[in-house]
């Protein structure tokens, strides 16, 4: 549902989070289905929690967070959050790119 940007599987991962509110992947499910209907306020408040609940497992979570951030001018954001995604995820196959958009921030 998610991939096809359907509403629908809000209430699913909003059901997951009222079961268990640690539940880094429905959190991260939310951000992921905001962020693609471009909701970017509410993509980064579940984004931003999934981070709060394991920092070190979200290395893509914070790439995400960094674009979104980037589309609403918050560049400095976007910046820190692309140097932790380096640090988290230190073998990323995107590494020279997303070194070359932190220069750029």
């Amino acid at each position: 549902m998610n991939a096809q940007k359907s509403p629908e599987c809000v209430k699913y991962y909003e059901k997951c989070i009222e079961i268990n509110d640690k539940s880094y992947l429905a959190l991260n499910g939310l951000g992921n289905f905001y962020l693609k209907t471009e909701q970017f306020k509410k993509a980064e408040n579940y984004y931003t929690k999934a981070i709060e609940i394991n920092s070190k497992r979200s290395a893509k979570i914070y790439k995400n967070r960094a674009y979104l951030r980037q589309q609403q001018n918050n560049n400095s954001g976007a910046k820190d959050d692309l140097k932790n995604y380096l640090k988290y995820y230190p073998k990323a196959p995107d590494r020279g790119i997303i070194e070359q958009a932190i220069r750029e921030l």
